[in-house]
């Protein structure tokens, strides 16, 4: 069957919305001192707008897999769009905190939806030895936020006021709707019989222990990358400038270690580069609190957390999905949920650890995150080894045979050349 050439380029414009999301869930921490002045609030309860926003995208993002997994993707892309802009839009109209929370809790679904759904639909427009790459670089676009889009945005936050960063992220939700419209063809996922059928490989104890890593090594990172400000104390000395510096090494080494780790799963499969990827994490957090006192050492570290911490995401999805194709949006939005719900549970966890914020207590946190890391290598390894309970799901991605066949059947075509 033909297919038309798309009028724009579709990962790029995967990525971009993934860019939006990205920086919608990371700059709203650099703008809560804004909103609790303006909003009369707390610190700790205008906190709630971060913390509602990653507790919603991690309950809703299986559910909503579940419910719109028969969907064509496009559709589902641009509908996700259009509620992460009105969130935004919500958000910035807010009179008051509660308002504010309910738009954020919109937000994070509109969130929550898309970013797994995009994920399927780079892999379904890719050839199988490319799969990895293009699911990069659709993560890449969540990386890239941290980068380009937070400092950004809470910039606009200082010099604007708060709302005007939430119009920001409106705008770039509209604009990001158009050319998903205009630019994606339609995607549809191989066929299941029904909504039982699209659960079924929830059962499946790969499923299991994938999810369970992805939550394991996403809360030992997050143990002290929530308090990175407090770990880096003594090489910056309280200075935001150095800070901001390290945390830019941070997120540029992200973006290329996403792109890394795409291209590393298409040529040794998603299993080898899941492992160095968790083992080089757990290295970095173990030896945390020897790289704070001169900022090369300090650098360093943040270079190596940075590739090390985002070339573990595209194999986790690359793994999934080839687990079952045909529930690869509720599979892709079941680590989505495990990657925030280890957001929230390691900056919990953390701040339990610190206390008061004593030198000693932080210097725990690196260590901490590193066992956990290292519990994560487990789980992994234990995944590897279990047989699917129904032959009839696809073989497992991550093999130590390389990259699984893609998932058969998956098409991108034209609208109306589908009945």
């Amino acid at each position: 069957m033909t297919r038309t050439k798309p009028a724009l380029p579709v990962l790029p414009v995967l990525a971009i919305g993934a860019f939006a999301i990205g920086t919608d869930t990371f700059v709203v921490a650099g703008v809560l001192p804004e909103v609790a002045g303006d909003l009369s609030a707390s610190l700790a309860d205008v906190g709630w707008v971060s913390t509602l926003f990653a507790l919603t995208y991690a309950v809703l993002a299986p559910v909503l897999g579940a419910l719109t997994g028969r969907l064509e993707r496009r559709t589902v892309l641009v509908i996700s769009l259009l509620v992460f802009a009105l969130g935004n839009a919500a958000s910035a109209l807010a009179p008051g905190l509660g308002e504010l929370l309910a738009a954020r809790v919109a937000t994070a679904a509109g969130a929550a939806l898309y970013i797994p759904a995009a994920s399927a639909s780079a892999a379904a427009l890719s050839a199988p030895e490319r799969r990895g790459r293009a699911m990069a670089v659709v993560l890449g676009g969540l990386s890239a936020a941290t980068v380009v889009g937070v400092p950004f945005g809470t910039w606009m936050a200082a010099d604007l006021g708060w709302r005007a960063t939430f119009w920001l992220l409106t705008g770039l939700g509209v604009l990001c709707v158009a050319a998903v419209a205009g630019g994606l063809p339609q995607v549809r996922l191989p066929a299941a019989p029904g909504l039982a059928a699209r659960l079924a490989p929830v059962r499946d104890l790969r499923v299991l222990f994938t999810v369970l890593t992805t939550l394991l090594f996403m809360t030992g990172g997050y143990l002290a990358l929530t308090y990175i400000g407090a770990v880096l104390a003594p090489v910056t000395g309280g200075d935001g400038s150095e800070l901001a510096l390290l945390l830019l090494v941070f997120g540029v080494l992200a973006v290329a270690g996403t792109l890394l780790g795409g291209r590393a799963t298409d040529r040794w499969g998603a299993t080898p580069v899941l492992l160095a990827s968790v083992a080089g994490l757990a290295a970095v957090l173990v030896t945390l609190p020897l790289t704070r006192d001169r900022t090369l050492t300090a650098a360093v570290a943040m270079a190596a957390w940075g590739i090390t911490a985002m070339a573990t995401q595209t194999p986790q999805q690359y793994r999934l999905f080839a687990i079952a194709p045909t529930s690869g949006p509720l599979l892709l939005s079941l680590n989505s949920s495990a990657t925030f719900a280890g957001i929230s549970l390691g900056g919990f966890i953390g701040g339990r650890v610190i206390g008061d914020g004593g030198a000693g207590e932080v210097d725990l946190l690196g260590p901490l995150g590193a066992g956990l890391a290292a519990l994560a290598l487990v789980t992994a390894l234990i995944g590897v080894r279990v047989k699917p309970r129904d032959r009839g799901i696809e073989a497992d991605a991550g093999s130590a045979a390389g990259p699984a066949p893609g998932p058969g059947g998956a098409s991108a075509e034209p609208a109306g050349k589908r009945g």
